[in-house]
């Protein structure tokens, strides 16, 4: 089940198997990718990561290439709307990954108003497993807010049920997830927000699919 009738249209569709990272993305290996390539610009705010303490905290900063590129260099690709919302969601159109109930500190790393994301802000990848998705996803709710492969669209094709993966072209890409400073609603399963493409937000970064 898709969407929630409030953001957009709640529908069923139909993804083929597939496979989605248990994390997100860490600093230790977005800075092998930097290293190893030499071809894509340092995240924003990348000065005032210390390695030996920030490794495992989620990248961020990057934007929508910057992870697309990131995922073809280790073999995958980043996961569709539907696929995203397929691993946060399960068979049972719940609310957050973890089920019904509201979200604690527990679940989540949310409505954390640190001013620095990778010192008090961000926790390491897999550290709310109370929070993990049927199918052992972490993070999908909170921490870092995730770009997805779709373009963004505030209406949706009714036979578009199949594998869907959006409008062909636009302005924008979806995020989804909810960042570390977002409030309980925001951070939902089907929570939608967008930026262009080329935006580099210190709270978002991505999980890579195949």
């Amino acid at each position: 089940t898709m969407g929630d009738d409030e953001r957009v249209p709640q529908r069923d569709v139909y993804v083929d198997g597939f496979r989605i990272d248990r994390h997100e993305v860490t600093v230790a290996h977005y800075r092998r990718f930097l290293a190893a390539t030499g071809t894509v610009n340092a995240p924003e705010g990348w000065d005032r990561v210390d390695f030996a303490l920030h490794g495992e905290l989620p990248v961020a900063g990057v934007d929508w290439f910057d992870a697309s590129a990131y995922c073809a260099w280790v073999g995958k690709r980043l996961p569709t709307e539907a696929e995203w919302e397929k691993a946060a969601r399960g068979e049972d159109a719940r609310i957050y990954p973890w089920g019904d109930a509201p979200p604690t500190a527990e679940h989540a790393n949310y409505q954390n108003y640190s001013p620095d994301v990778y010192d008090g802000g961000f926790t390491a990848v897999g550290s709310h497993p109370s929070g993990a998705s049927p199918y052992g996803a972490h993070d999908l709710a909170g921490n870092a807010a995730e770009w997805v492969a779709d373009w963004y669209s505030e209406t949706v094709s009714p036979s578009d049920v199949r594998n869907p993966k959006g409008p062909d072209s636009g302005t924008d890409k979806v995020i989804r997830g909810g960042g570390v400073r977002d409030p309980a609603e925001r951070i939902s399963a089907t929570a939608r927000y967008y930026a262009n493409p080329q935006t580099r937000n210190e709270d978002v970064g991505f999980r890579c699919a195949q």
